[in-house]
């Protein structure tokens, strides 16, 4: 039809429809669904208190010198590349840094940085020592009562992690069922149920910016990156619990939105 693009916009305006970026979410195919669904309808009558005792892990990576976060300025339309109102990129330097961490619902696990070259079964078992197993020490203190003995079993921690091929090796199942931990069978292509996907959104936001305050550039050396790992612990160890309760407090409307898309998308 011969119509201007102004007149589509003011249609498109008239019947509430808006001009959005496409939301990035993992392809579902049937399968998927119905393993979300039926891990939503397995957990649907959980309290907060149940989800606290998960200990949710992952890992992650983080590219030094880039904001994760979309900017927004507001400006003259001639002072866009003013210096102030510009974003800046390092493509010369472009450095990543993976991590990996655990926490609960009543405190921060670890957060170690990996090495170098991607992260295999050995590498994950290594891991699971550091991060897993640390914090499993704290969590079971022994009873003050010396004669009670203490049973673990789901009802003292349940440890989830998802379907990475890592994760999945036959040696690291055996590895976790001779160690007696309890795992949550974790229903594929599902970050939005993860609350540690909404932990590493804050961790690298506020890592960026004490990367502002402190580098210039990004830079390979060794030296470097291990200057980069310190400032991730210590922005990690210092967020707090108050964003953990926040995402805990979340965990029954997540299971909730699974069942009400039956099995499909959630906005988390």
């Amino acid at each position: 039809m011969p119509i201007s693009e102004r007149t589509v916009r003011r249609r498109r305006s008239e019947a509430g429809l808006g001009s959005y970026i496409a939301a990035e979410k993992p392809a579902l195919w049937a399968e998927n669904v119905a393993k979300r669904l039926e891990w939503a309808l397995k957990y649907k009558d959980w309290t907060v208190q149940n989800w606290k005792r998960v200990i949710w892990s992952d890992e992650s990576s983080i590219w030094i010198g880039v904001n994760p976060r979309r900017q927004w300025v507001i400006c003259p339309p001639e002072e866009r590349l003013n210096r102030k109102y510009v974003k800046k990129t390092f493509k010369s330097a472009q450095v990543k840094v993976m991590v990996c961490a655990c926490f609960t619902g009543e405190r921060l696990g670890p957060l170690v940085v990996c090495n170098d070259g991607g992260i295999g079964a050995d590498e994950y078992e290594d891991i699971l020592y550091d991060v897993l197993f640390s914090l499993i020490d704290d969590l079971l203190q022994p009873p003050e009562d010396l004669d009670t003995i203490q049973v673990v079993d789901e009802n003292s921690f349940l440890f989830m992690h998802d379907n990475a091929p890592c994760h999945k090796a036959a040696h690291i199942l055996e590895f976790l069922k001779e160690n007696h931990v309890p795992v949550m069978q974790w229903p594929p292509q599902s970050p939005d149920l993860n609350p540690i996907e909404n932990l590493w959104a804050h961790l690298k936001a506020r890592f960026h910016k004490r990367f502002l305050e402190l580098f210039s550039h990004p830079s390979k050396s060794l030296e470097a990156r291990y200057r980069y790992g310190e400032i991730l612990q210590e922005v990690w160890y210092s967020q707090g619990m108050e964003l953990v309760e926040v995402l805990i407090q979340s965990m029954p409307r997540r299971v909730q939105a699974v069942i009400d898309t039956k099995g499909g998308w959630t906005k988390y």
